[in-house]
């Protein structure tokens, strides 16, 4: 869900690989795999969210490194996101000559707005009633604003159900510039710009590693712009390299990219301990440990960027493509399925925690699908309207 780079009007054929001039209604973009790689960032990020390191599943030290390295499903989040609208809009400009910013901007917030403003608002409401529920007002405020990770921030050790919208706020930062400045620079131009937004992303890590403050460092990193926009920089570049070319791996290929982005995830939480309090850092642990997770992020594009769709089991895809709102209410779901144990009175063993977990999935996959349905898909059809180059269609 992210955004990058388009070529200037005078680079048309600059493309490597000239798209059929079919007529706009016609032109198509959609690889089923990356709801697969959508599916398991969101899975990743669950299970960094989930607690498991209280059921006593595994020693404590080791799930804190488990859970640390699922919370880089985000910065996958942010790669694909910038690949694929990467894509999309240099296949605009190869079709058209041009990028239509207005557009691009509706499609945005036609796809984004309505259930993310549509949470902050239900949220505010129930806050009113449930505790759990309660959202400070200069939070509420700075989410409106697409400053909601800024706030934490500032205000860390936040844990209400909304907690994980912060990297929403990140993703519309990123939006608010890139077309813009994808617009004034040419192929190589936005391959030089995407290398210095990451090495701008390091030169902050060792600046925070300096930095009073250092309790709270790893939310100050983490929540930080600066520090995961490198990731969208990534995701951006990949797809300039790329070209509208798929990179053909083996089986065997496959699998050990899938290995290799296991070792640098846990490697990249072990080193920079993702969102842990009171953890003192040294510069070369911050920039090794994120650097890591952008490396671990590149091998799961990798293993399964180019898979044939007859291998992507189709409810996978599907779940897949509803990991926006997998996202928003999983939180939700940990809460409300916490609430029922606890007002039925079930005490707190080892099974009745998997089945606590068990239900919080449960529950995050009922929401996605209603939320889908009765909210996002009437939007999601208007946003059709303002659509160039197509992708799946709504449904």
């Amino acid at each position: 869900m992210a955004l990058a780079a388009a070529l200037p009007a005078g680079e048309v054929r600059e493309c490597a690989r000239p798209l059929p001039q079919a007529p706009q209604p016609a032109a198509r973009f959609y690889r089923p795999e990356l709801d697969l790689l959508r599916l398991l960032a969101f899975l990743m990020v669950w299970t960094a969210h989930a607690s498991l390191s209280f059921a006593g599943l595994l020693p404590h030290r080791v799930l804190q490194v488990v859970e640390g390295s699922g919370s880089c499903g985000v910065p996958v989040f942010f790669f694909l996101s910038a690949f694929l609208i990467t894509e999309l809009l240099r296949r605009e400009q190869c079709l058209t000559g041009t990028v239509d910013l207005p557009s691009f901007y509706v499609r945005r917030i036609l796809r984004i707005w309505p259930l993310y403003l549509g949470v902050l608002a239900a949220y505010g409401l129930l806050g009113l009633r449930f505790h759990g529920f309660r959202i400070e007002p200069g939070r509420l405020l700075a989410s409106l604003l697409l400053a909601g990770n800024w706030y934490i921030v500032l205000h860390p050790g936040i844990t209400t159900p909304m907690r994980a919208l912060w990297s929403i706020s990140v993703e519309e930062q990123w939006y608010l510039a890139w077309p813009v400045l994808g617009r004034m620079l040419s192929r190589r131009g936005t391959l030089w710009l995407c290398a210095a937004i990451v090495a701008a992303a390091h030169g902050l890590l060792v600046c925070l590693a300096y930095a009073p403050g250092a309790s709270w460092l790893n939310i100050t990193a983490w929540d930080n712009s600066g520090v995961q926009f490198q990731y969208f920089a990534l995701g951006a570049a990949a797809a300039v390299l790329l070209d509208g070319r798929t990179p053909r791996f083996s089986l065997a290929g496959r699998v050990a990219l899938l290995l290799g982005a296991g070792v640098s995830l846990l490697l990249a939480a072990g080193l920079s301990r993702f969102k842990e309090p009171a953890i003192t850092h040294s510069a070369a642990s911050l920039v090794c440990g994120y650097g890591l997770a952008g490396l671990g992020t590149v091998f799961l594009f990798c293993a399964l960027f180019g898979l044939r769709g007859d291998r992507c089991p189709r409810l996978l895809v599907r779940l897949g493509q509803l990991s926006f709102g997998l996202y928003v209410f999983h939180e939700t779901g940990f809460f409300l399925a916490n609430a029922l144990t606890r007002l039925l009175g079930v005490l707190p063993t080892l099974g009745s925690v998997v089945l606590e977990k068990i239900l919080a999935l449960a529950l995050t996959v009922g929401l996605a699908f209603a939320s889908y349905y009765a909210w996002e898909l009437p939007f999601l059809r208007l946003k059709q309207r303002w659509t160039i180059v197509r992708t799946r269609e709504a449904r």
